[in-house]
């Protein structure tokens, strides 16, 4: 048992690294994030209770466009396939994010993305939430 377990944690530890698959030439693994925090570096929510949910979105944002102001009730990640984006939590704080990285989004907190490029921005958006919850959710106006 002793020995198992000592195998799977070196199997763990291996996956941390960008590797070629030996059994599967050609093929090249790369772990791209893995954090508890989110990009502010703030520690990410515990999961949420009852039947898990995942959901996937493509999101394409023209370029100079804003998104409207917003929070997430779950945990969710996007991946930028193209473009640059900038993200600006509510008090000013921001960060821009370009292709081939990974955004860990804010939970519960207003934020919103801006593309002050001049090409379309890609993003595919992770999200690990549940059924009876919105995947964003817009701020009122006041």
């Amino acid at each position: 048992m002793k020995s198992l377990i000592g195998c799977l944690v070196l199997f763990a530890s291996l996956l941390n690294f960008a590797h070629a698959d030996d059994e599967h030439p050609g093929v090249v693994t790369d772990l791209l994030i893995r954090s508890g925090s989110d990009w502010t570096g703030s520690a990410l929510p515990s999961y949420l209770a009852g039947a898990p949910q995942i959901a996937v979105m493509k999101f394409t944002i023209p370029p100079q466009t804003a998104l409207p102001i917003h929070k997430h009730p779950a945990i969710n990640a996007a991946y930028v396939v193209d473009g640059e984006i900038t993200v600006v939590q509510e008090g000013g704080i921001q960060r821009s994010f370009k292709k081939g990285e990974v955004i860990i989004e804010m939970v519960d907190k207003w934020h919103h993305g801006i593309n002050q490029g001049s090409v379309p921005v890609e993003l595919v958006v992770f999200y690990a939430t549940t059924n009876d919850l919105p995947l964003a959710v817009k701020k009122p106006n006041p």
